[in-house]
């Protein structure tokens, strides 16, 4: 059994989806870009992992746009065969291409039949499947990709000029070319290509010779409104002050882009009697996919038509070897899916990553692979794949000799067709051996900051919400990024390691060098981070056995 301690302490997996915007229309996952030169386009982010993780090329075709805010305020891009959009809550969902298609159309509904191997009878929307469409759409994703049946099997003239049997589903059409080899013979409809607006399928031009830097421009005078922080790189939450209001009126927020883009947020603050939206505790938590540059929060009475304008600027993250790169926050610009966990969510090449996720069948066959910066994909061995009785697996990934970037492990259900994945980053970015000069600890301390093996270090916390939940992570002198998946919680007075306290003691194989304890809060996007420094000759272990040897909720 793979790490079967491990998987227990994992059981119970979270999703992170915070911002305090939350209508902010970003791809808040992102990975690396990857661009089809048969279509020009590029896609990115939870989009790309959806696109290459439910049938890729086969279920979805290329892509024919590039991301943009389509008109109901998502994030939105057209494929040949669908229309991926992301909510709000950082999950990608399929635009319903055949009920647009057919519009006006009436399908007549069918009674009900016994079903056999061959025909299945739809009750959510009264219709039959059959034959090869009932297999397509049973192994291929079913209604989670295809949305249900909306009409029986009928006959239409298609693009070559012939008649053909088809079938409309919620979101795609199926088509039957008898001509082709079997196994081929079903083809899902170009519905893309034709409800894509025209306007958005020219492919962006390629860039030009960078610009030679130039200073930043000076940050622009606030107006009624005060920003905290007003510069910080990708993951510094940002928070508004705003007044001059009347009381007690409503209040609209909303967010402008360098480029000028406007995201309006789907609520309304209300002025105190001071006229004051402070205690509204209006804030943004970015990520990298928030472009450089200078960005402002605006603020506008409903009644009084009094304005507000504070303005803030998102910097580029620190330079390579710099130590206070050991704060970046990464694992928000990793995408997960099925509830599928990684451990650790980035380290150098060489370290072994774990894929945990359930919900798969007792039993079945695991398929498993890793999806690769270049789009690639390299099959894991079944050696390396672990079910157990409650079907939860376990996939060891050996990373070993690959290239610095990010990744995707997958492992999928051969009869379930269940699909966990999980993204996670290569890279010496958060490596802090013996030497590495301490970061300065942020709204939080370490008693001691530093000493041998051995050393029982006590980690406090302040400046988060009474008794709001508490994600946190560690990073450690060997360059691994471990993401714990049970969330704490801050005291009645906005602390975190008072009551109960957290004390970490490094042992004998604990790896000297800087350790960093970071914690997020997930209303107020908070930070803490905490660095301490274990001294000592080299040893083995990093931030994940210092971890399960002294508690932290793992």
């Amino acid at each position: 059994m793979i790490a079967q301690t491990a998987r227990k302490r994992l059981l119970a997996l979270v999703v992170i989806v915070l911002t305090l915007v939350a209508s902010l229309p970003v791809a808040f996952a992102q990975t690396e870009p990857r661009t089809f030169p048969e279509t020009g386009h590029t896609i990115r982010g939870a989009f790309r992992v959806f696109w290459e993780n439910n049938g890729a090329l086969y279920n979805f075709g290329f892509p024919i746009t590039e991301e943009y805010v389509g008109p109901n305020g998502r994030t939105t891009q057209y494929f040949e065969r669908a229309r991926f959009e992301l909510n709000a809550q950082g999950g990608v969902e399929l635009g319903k291409l055949g009920v647009e298609i057919t519009e006006g159309r009436i399908f007549p509904k069918v009674p009900p039949i016994e079903d056999t191997p061959d025909r299945r009878y739809i009750p959510q929307t009264q219709h039959i499947i059959q034959y090869g469409f009932k297999t397509i759409w049973e192994t291929r994703g079913a209604e989670r990709l295809f949305g249900y049946p909306i009409s029986e099997e009928i006959d239409e003239v298609l693009e070559d000029g012939e008649w053909h049997t088809v079938q409309y589903f919620e979101n795609v059409r199926f088509e039957y070319w008898p001509e082709f080899a079997p196994g081929e013979r079903v083809l899902i409809s170009l519905l893309g290509r034709k409800l894509v607006p025209p306007d958005r399928t020219t492919p962006p031009s390629q860039p030009g010779p960078a610009p030679t830097a130039a200073p930043a421009p000076a940050l622009p005078t606030s107006v009624n409104a005060r920003v905290s922080p007003e510069s910080g790189p990708p993951g510094t939450t940002f928070r508004l002050d705003a007044f001059g209001f009347e009381g007690g009126e409503n209040v609209g927020i909303w967010l402008t882009a360098p480029d000028q883009s406007v995201f309006g947020a789907d609520f309304q603050a209300r002025a105190d009697d001071n006229g004051s939206i402070a205690g509204a505790n209006i804030g943004i938590t970015t990520d990298a996919s928030f472009p450089e540059g200078i960005w402002s929060f605006n603020a506008q009475g409903v009644r009084s038509q009094r304005q507000a304008i504070g303005y803030f600027r998102i910097t580029s993250t620190a330079a390579p070897g710099d130590p206070n790169r050991l704060g970046l926050l990464i694992h928000d610009q990793l995408p997960r899916q099925g509830g599928a966990f990684v451990v650790p969510v980035a380290a150098p090449a060489g370290f072994a990553f774990v894929l945990f996720g359930g919900g798969y069948t007792p039993g079945e066959g695991i398929s498993a692979w890793v999806t690769k910066p270049d789009g690639s994909s390299t099959a894991i061995d079944g050696s390396l794949i672990d079910l157990d009785e409650t079907g939860f697996v376990q996939v060891l990934v050996d990373s070993a000799g690959l290239p610095d970037g990010t990744y995707t492990a997958v492992a999928q259900g051969q009869q379930s067709g269940k699909i966990g994945a999980a993204a996670f980053r290569l890279t010496r970015d958060f490596i802090a051996g013996p030497g590495t000069p301490r970061p300065g600890s942020v709204n939080g301390s370490s008693t001691p900051a530093e000493g041998p093996r051995g050393t029982i270090y006590q980690i406090r916390g302040q400046g988060l919400q009474a008794g709001e939940e508490v994600e946190y992570w560690i990073t450690d002198p060997l360059g691994a990024y471990t993401l714990f998946p049970t969330p704490l919680r801050a005291d009645g007075q906005g602390r975190i390691g008072y009551e109960p306290p957290i004390n970490l003691q490094a042992n004998d194989q604990t790896a000297p060098g800087v350790f960093g304890i970071h914690f997020r809060g997930r209303s107020s996007g908070v930070r803490v981070d905490v660095y301490f420094t274990v001294i000592g000759t080299s040893g083995r272990q990093g931030g994940k056995e210092l971890m399960e040897l002294h508690g932290f909720g793992w």
